[in-house]
């Protein structure tokens, strides 16, 4: 039976630990490196005062910034983006009225637009550089649409970052094009890789990674990819993308 490879995972800090903790029960080796930190930014002021219809979270970090910007809902119902969000959502006592299982921005954007009134007004509290989907397909289908930028993704320091810590037969786990720019201006070892979308293998791949990718934006999934077992138990909502 060949050996199991480490399992290299470059996700924040939080999830980083979750993936390892399940990882390691299972007999791998995990090497925990997160790339990416958050900074938060100070929302426009009259946020705290204005009402919305809908306020739609794409990430767990755009939760907790909105939260720890000391914001609120004010009545709004709440949409999410894939389980690790919608898990955040609810360990901070709030609800997901929309309920949608959503892989990527694009399918949370044409769920929403099917179910929800037409010109209702929404808040998208997020990142400062995200996407444009969301926004777009949002504003095309009639309704108003508030960005509210609330954190910065940015590399972990190079400085920050060990000189060399790769073995023979890594594999290594990238979860966003961010994650594979801060590991390019770090190294210059191309481990064998797998993404957790089309999107982010496309920028590994450009990179000049060997990568697969996952078909579901999950830990089981991406370790399928990699044509290994999938883990056990089945993974909880804290564990989805």
């Amino acid at each position: 039976m060949n050996a199991l490879p480490r399992i290299v995972i470059t996700r924040d800090p939080e999830r980083t630990h979750l993936w390892a903790r399940r990882l390691e029960a299972e007999g791998y080796s995990v090497l925990e490196m997160p790339l990416l930190r958050f900074e938060t930014i100070a929302p426009e002021a009259d946020l705290r005062t204005r009402t919305f219809d809908w306020i739609l979270f794409t990430s767990p970090q755009g939760v907790r910034a909105f939260l720890g910007a000391d914001l609120n809902p004010r009545g709004a119902r709440l949409g999410t983006l894939g389980q690790g969000t919608a898990s955040v959502v609810t360990e901070l006592g709030l609800t997901d009225n929309l309920g949608i299982a959503a892989r990527d921005g694009r399918e949370l954007a044409n769920a929403f637009v099917a179910l929800a009134p037409e010109g209702s007004t929404v808040l998208l509290p997020g990142p400062r550089q995200r996407g444009p989907e969301v926004e777009q397909i949002l504003t095309e289908a009639g309704y108003q649409v508030t960005m509210a930028p609330l954190y910065e993704t940015l590399p972990v320091p190079p400085q920050d970052l060990p000189v060399d810590p790769w073995l023979p037969g890594d594999l290594v786990l990238f979860c966003s094009p961010s994650t594979v720019r801060a590991f390019c201006g770090k190294w210059e070892a191309r481990p064998r890789a797998v993404a957790i979308g089309e999107t982010t293998a496309q920028a590994a791949i450009d990179a000049g990674f060997a990568t697969v990718v996952a078909d579901t934006p999950d830990l089981d999934a991406m370790l399928r990819a990699a044509g290994l077992e999938p883990l056990n138990p089945q993974p909880s909502p804290e564990d989805r993308s």
